[in-house]
């Protein structure tokens, strides 16, 4: 059901990289002073404030952002992380190695949000609804999210936090049976998962062209 409301998601934004049906070279960039701002420190914050929501950290994180020196923020800013926006080919290569992953086990991420556990909660046994029968209560879905209490809506975030722990629970259990350096990352696991299974076959490759047969 998650793989749903993400599918919903890119539904309603589009994607204009698959609009335009062309190769798209890789663009690289430095990160704006806020979002790097964001990236170093989101993390900190959550960890000191475990029960603190999304939007209440990003409001505090805005509150330091003002209050930090300018100084401070051109140095950070300087040593943002350069991004780099992934071709189609290279998303490609990355789904191939999650799939191959799935197929041999990798648990599959749940709902993380209490938003996202609401939504496949509400939606549940609805396999097999048109598209536009299912957008349609998506919609109602989440404007009835929108309208719990929030001591209602407490309930689905401590569900949703407890996905959490368990997933992280899972990835560590398979990565140690796979004997894979664990990640957080299902993405990351994939591709070690994927190397560990292949690198046989590239060596062979590589010692075959280095040493030809006489």
């Amino acid at each position: 059901m998650e793989k749903l409301v993400c599918e919903f998601s890119v539904l309603r934004l589009g994607n204009p990289l698959r609009c335009c049906g062309r190769f798209v070279a890789v663009e690289s960039r430095k990160l704006p002073a806020f979002s790097a701002y964001v990236k170093a420190y989101f993390n900190d914050v959550k960890s000191k404030n475990p029960i603190m929501k999304t939007t209440e950290i990003m409001k505090k994180l805005s509150e330091m952002y003002k209050a930090a020196s300018p100084a401070d923020l051109a140095k950070l800013t300087l040593n943002a992380p350069i991004t780099k926006t992934k071709t189609d080919e290279e998303k490609l290569e990355d789904r191939k190695k999650l799939l191959f992953a799935r197929k041999h086990g990798l648990p599959k991420p749940l709902p993380t949000t209490g938003y996202k556990v609401y939504i496949c909660e509400q939606l549940s046994g609805n396999k097999g609804s048109s598209l536009q029968s299912m957008t349609s209560k998506l919609s109602a879905v989440s404007k009835s999210w929108s309208d719990l209490s929030e001591l209602n809506k407490e309930a689905y975030i401590s569900r949703a936090l407890e996905n959490r722990l368990a997933h992280l629970r899972n990835l560590k259990t398979w990565s140690e049976e796979n004997g894979i350096q664990f990640s957080k990352r299902s993405s990351v696991l994939a591709s070690r998962f994927y190397a560990k299974h292949h690198g046989k076959d590239t060596t062979g490759k590589s010692a075959s062209i280095k040493s030809p047969p006489k």
